[in-house]
C-alpha cells in the first residue's frame, strides 16, 4: 500500500515536470514565432524598417556595440542616471511623506491630487518628460524621479 502512494507520488512529480517543460517550451517558441514574424515583416516590407529595424540589425549593433565597449559604457551612465533619480525621488518622498504625516489636514488636501499623480501611466509620460527636461542626465534624472516621488510619498505615509 505504502509502495502504491510512493509510485503515485513519483508519477505525479513526473507529470508536473512533463508540464514545466511543455509551458517553457510553448513560451520559447512564442518569443521565437514574434522574432521570426518580426525579421519576415520587416523583410518583405510589412514593416517600416526605419520605425522598427529588424532583429537582426539590433543584434548585430548588439554585438558591434559589446566588442567595442560602448554598450557597457553606456548601460553604466544610464544606472548612474537612474541611481541618481531614485535616490532623489525616494529621499524628496520620504520628506513629503514626513511633512504629510506632521500635517494631517494638508495631507486631507493633497490626497487626491496624490491618488491621481500615482494613477497617471508615468512609463508613458516619459517621453514627454524628456522633451520638457531635456535629453542627457537630466531628462533620465527627471524620469526616475517621476516614477519614485508620489509611489514613495503615498507609501511611506501609508506607513506612518
Amino acid at each position: 500500500m505504502k509502495n502504491k502512494k510512493i509510485e503515485t507520488f513519483k508519477d505525479f512529480k513526473k507529470q508536473v515536470r512533463k508540464d514545466k517543460l511543455i509551458v517553457i517550451l510553448l513560451r520559447s517558441l512564442i518569443v521565437i514565432g514574434f522574432f521570426v514574424l518580426w525579421e519576415v515583416g520587416a523583410r518583405l516590407g510589412f514593416l517600416n524598417v526605419f520605425l522598427v529595424s529588424k532583429p537582426s540589425d539590433v543584434f548585430s549593433l548588439f554585438l558591434t556595440y559589446m566588442k567595442s565597449g560602448e554598450l557597457a559604457k553606456h548601460v553604466g551612465i544610464s544606472v548612474y542616471e537612474t541611481i541618481i533619480g531614485l535616490l532623489i525621488g525616494t529621499t524628496s518622498g520620504l520628506i513629503f511623506a514626513i511633512i504629510l504625516y506632521l500635517l494631517p489636514k494638508l495631507y486631507k488636501i493633497l490626497d487626491p491630487i496624490l491618488v491621481v499623480l500615482n494613477a497617471l501611466p508615468k512609463t508613458a509620460l516619459a517621453p514627454i518628460i524628456i522633451i520638457w527636461v531635456g535629453t542627457g542626465i537630466k531628462g533620465i534624472v527627471a524620469v526616475s524621479v517621476s516614477l519614485s516621488l508620489v509611489v514613495t510619498i503615498i507609501q511611506a505615509h501609508s506607513y506612518f
